[in-house]
């Protein structure tokens, strides 16, 4: 069931590709319903065996399945071998069952795109690199589908690719995610070198001295910063929003953004080895969940609000896991895959209702036009605040209990995630009034016809918004060890903490946009972050290659003009012997005979041999 898995997708990202290919070649249109079927059904298969897979797992076990010898280096041997435990069993079920939902979405979404095969064959080959990702027993091989998913997000991200604003997105976001690779690659080689294997059950127990435990650690935290989107290498995930929408929901919601989070937790026994490390992972997500909560309120385009949210909440993930605390982390992973997919699902209905429109200052009053997205939305958004009893409720009160008792944990962590959960309850408010509340502000037109999503739409969003209700009462899915109390603050009083300031944001929100009658912000990039990195990297490179020019002019440029003097003086001088005459050769070949014995004759004389 294992192997199955991840050869569902995989058959249906070859199905759909070389269909692609062949009415590309053709000029025949792929029907968007039968490539998005094919797709669909190879991903609920995959949730199948997932499903299966699970209720064959021991308890405190875990499943192997060594499907061939991957490659031979001298004496290491690497197999390409597959292992289900608990933790990447739940990945494996968030992956396969939320894919599903997002192909089923996907095929009224992309019913009118020209490119609808090529998009399903693309989502297939992501779920299947990101099941690789997760099943993968050795570190070469969870790089190998750490690269797939990069590449597919590539794919998926520009795939509108004739406007020149999605190709940008596409490109930022590839190399973004490969200075984070540099840092999985070395930490490869420090666990190699001390633990004599790439084996992820053997890095797991081994000691490393304490230094090569923090650089370890910082290494492996670098590459979660590309992959899940974290400072500072974090602008690439709002301007991958450019791509479809399902896209976003799929990979920057629910999957490919929380494999930093997976990674942690999975070598959470050495990442526990050093308490610096801990401290810088714990510090940079609560940074990143304020910076990026604040941003978030000075948005007007509907998905970007969410992209920001999802780094905001990604955020949460990564202090939970920098304070010890790995379960709640990823118990925050497997709610908000539920609570951010049907936001994203539910924006995107949003959009196709009013026709491609994004600004949320332009839209209000489709509370009675879409009465599915409205409810379901409602419970992601209820579900994002943290208010009982949806499902994140569970998860962020207990990142917040964690983040203050923990040993790891420290009160100026716990204060900046309080003062992000009071901004996420605020510009989500912001967004579910102007979205839903008030007149409308969009064109009367686009009103009158706007009108409540199609089945394979409508159905995604109701089922994501029963998870979101109840998903959180399973409580923590995979138990990863607790860290130490240092202080005994009872649960309740955070919980009740929790729930005050998300009601207080929302309160706030409400006063400043009830009805939606709130005049049209500027969308404003408060920090300026991607001005000041083009300015540093982009005008910095600028700067040195000017600087350094007269390298390239003088000493570059100038050695290749002498050997091109050298080699014209060179024919020059052959030259004046190639005079066209054989009997002037015919003089040259005696004459140079005649050279050759006469020196001869002179060794000969000189030695006395003659």
């Amino acid at each position: 069931m294992i192997t199955s898995m991840i050869l569902f997708p995989l058959v249906g990202f070859v199905i759909n590709g070389l269909w692609s290919l062949g009415s590309a070649r053709s000029g025949r249109r792929v029907p968007p319903s039968v490539s998005g079927a094919i797709a669909t059904l190879a991903m609920a298969a995959a949730f199948v065996s997932a499903l299966v897979a699970r209720s064959q797992l021991p308890s405190d076990g875990a499943i192997e399945v060594e499907c061939f010898r991957w490659f031979t280096l001298g004496t290491l041997a690497v197999d390409f071998k597959l292992r289900l435990d608990a933790l990447s069993s739940l990945f494996t079920l968030v992956i396969t069952g939320v894919g599903t939902l997002i192909h089923l979405y996907s095929i009224s979404y992309m019913s009118e795109d020209e490119g609808a095969g090529k998009y399903f064959a693309y989502l297939n080959l992501f779920c299947f690199m990101m099941l690789n990702l997760v099943l993968g027993s050795t570190l070469p091989q969870v790089f190998l589908g750490w690269e797939g998913v990069g590449l597919a997000s590539y794919l998926l991200i520009g795939f509108w690719y004739r406007e020149e604003a999605n190709v940008s997105a596409g490109q930022k976001a590839f190399v973004m995610n490969r200075i984070g690779d540099l840092g999985f690659l070395i930490a490869m080689f420090i666990g190699f070198k001390y633990s004599g294997s790439l084996d992820l059950a053997v890095i797991e127990k081994a000691v490393l001295p304490g230094a090569v435990a923090t650089s370890f650690v910082l290494l492996v935290f670098l590459a979660c910063t590309g992959k899940s989107a974290q400072i500072p290498l974090f602008t690439w995930l709002p301007d991958a929003m450019a791509g479809p929408t399902p896209v976003s929901a799929l990979i920057h919601a629910a999957t490919m953004v929380t494999s930093g989070v997976y990674l942690l937790a999975r070598l959470s026994p050495v990442i526990s080895q050093s308490a610096s490390g801990m401290m810088v992972i714990a510090g940079v997500g609560a940074i990143t969940a304020l910076i990026t909560a604040v941003i978030a309120c000075f948005q007007r385009d509907i998905k970007k609000v969410l992209a920001y949210s999802t780094v905001s909440q990604l955020g949460f993930m990564f202090a939970a896991c920098g304070v010890g605390a790995f379960g709640a982390g990823v118990f925050h992973v497997m709610t908000h895959a539920f609570f951010k997919a049907l936001l994203f699902l539910g924006a995107g209905s949003v959009i196709h209702a009013l026709h491609g429109e994004q600004d949320v200052f332009k839209m209000g009053g489709l509370k009675s036009k879409l009465p599915v997205t409205f409810w379901t939305f409602t419970a992601g958004w209820a579900a994002i605040l943290g208010l009982p009893p949806f499902s994140g409720f569970f998860s962020k009160d207990e990142i917040l209990h964690q983040a203050l008792v923990s040993r790891s944990g420290s009160g100026w962590v716990f204060g900046i995630l309080l003062i992000a959960a009071v901004l996420t309850a605020f510009y989500m408010t912001r967004l579910y009034l102007l979205v839903f509340f008030g007149s409308p502000r969009m064109e009367k037109s686009k009103f009158d016809h706007a009108h409540e999503s199609p089945a394979p739409m409508a159905l995604p969003l109701v089922l994501l918004g029963a998870l979101s209700l109840a998903g959180g009462f399973a409580g923590e899915p995979v138990h990863l060890p607790h860290p130490e109390a240092a202080l005994s603050t009872p649960a309740w009083v955070i919980m009740i903490v929790s729930v005050v300031v998300a009601v207080l944001g929302a309160t706030i929100a409400y006063r400043r946009y009830a009805g939606g009658s709130a005049s049209a912000e500027p969308a404003t990039d408060v920090f300026r972050i991607d001005a000041i990195y083009s300015r540093v990297f982009g005008g910095g490179l600028r700067a040195t290659a000017s600087a350094t020019g007269w390298i390239e002019e003088r000493v570059v440029q100038g050695l290749i003009r002498m050997v091109a003097a050298l080699t014209d003086l060179s024919g020059n001088m052959i030259r004046v012997l190639q005079v066209g005459s054989a009997q002037a050769y015919l003089l040259m070949m005696v004459i140079a005979l005649v050279v050759m014995v006469l020196y001869f004759l002179k060794g000969m004389v000189q030695y006395g041999n003659l």
